[in-house]
């Protein structure tokens, strides 16, 4: 186990179905799978990384993006210290000018 100097945690957030998991998974090391589960409640990761010559460990919550879950999910926000929002491009209707 790696020595660290600092550790943050970071949530994930977004609709149900736009490739969190996927984008956790494949961030902490773990092989791509192209079938489909929903996160239930939500999912842990975390990897140690360099940043500006420090060693850093970020915590990274995975959050389900059902409606049902959205209760049980908030708790997750606390004690974040940044949140990436994660959404399907496919999805968003046509942008007016």
């Amino acid at each position: 186990m790696e020595a660290y100097r600092y550790r943050f945690k970071c949530i994930m957030i977004g609709d149900a179905g736009v490739g969190k998991s996927k984008l956790l998974n494949r961030f902490i090391g773990m092989p791509y799978h192209s079938d489909y589960e929903y996160t239930i409640g939500s999912e842990f990761g975390s990897k140690i990384i360099s940043v500006g010559g420090e060693v850093v460990k970020l915590q990274i919550w995975d959050t389900a993006g059902q409606e049902i879950f959205r209760s049980v999910v908030k708790t997750h926000y606390r004690g974040a210290a940044g949140a990436l929002l994660v959404y399907d491009v496919t999805s968003l209707g046509p942008v007016s000018s």
